[in-house]
Order: structure tokens, then C-alpha cells, then sequence
């Protein structure tokens, strides 16, 4: 398995249009995607700014396949828009599992 973890800062203004967003993604991504193990994202209770995206794939092909859907590859700019500063992305990978290629930039 392999495991993104984006860490992200939303102003309050924009938070249901990004809620809105990652809610569609994570909706289509998980009913069309098999290699998707896992998909969603949650608001920190203590930092109401602030949001984690956690994202865990079967493999590197199902990363690439989801990369290159034309629905993700638009949604990419889309919160970009929405996010303040940088998206804080870490990848994990289970023992035995080599990282996958960086196909967004943070």
C-alpha cells in the first residue's frame, strides 16, 4: 500500500467550497477507482483552518491511474484556489513497498 497524508490550510470563506470538492473526489474516487483502498479528509478540531487529506492506493499503478484522471487532473487547480500556502504532502509505504514517483507538486 502506499499512503498520502496532505496537511492543508483553508480560510474560513473558502472551507465549504473545498469541503464541496474533496467530498466529489473523494466520492468518485473511491465508487471508480478499485485501486483506491482509501480516500478522505478531516478538520482539525483544534485548528479550524486547518485540513488532512489521507489517500492510500493499492499501488504505483493505481496512484498513476488516479493522477491521470481527467476529473482529478481538474480538480488539482481547483484546490489549489482554495488552499492557502502549500499542500503538506508526505508518502508512506508498507514494508517491501517502493515509494511511488511525486506526480503533483506540494
Amino acid at each position: 500500500m502506499i499512503t498520502f497524508i496532505a496537511r492543508l490550510t483553508v480560510r474560513p470563506d473558502k472551507a465549504q467550497a473545498f469541503e464541496t470538492l474533496l467530498t466529489e473526489v473523494r466520492d468518485r474516487s473511491l465508487a471508480t477507482e478499485p485501486g483506491v483502498a482509501w480516500y478522505s479528509f478531516a478538520k482539525s478540531a483544534d485548528e479550524p483552518d486547518r485540513y488532512v487529506v489521507i489517500e492510500v492506493y493499492r499501488d504505483a499503478a493505481a496512484h498513476a491511474a488516479h493522477m491521470a484522471a481527467p476529473w482529478v487532473i481538474a480538480s488539482i487547480p481547483a484546490a489549489r484556489a482554495l488552499v492557502e500556502g502549500r499542500f503538506d504532502i508526505r508518502q508512506y509505504t508498507s514494508p517491501g513497498v517502493a515509494p511511488t514517483a511525486r506526480l503533483m507538486q506540494e
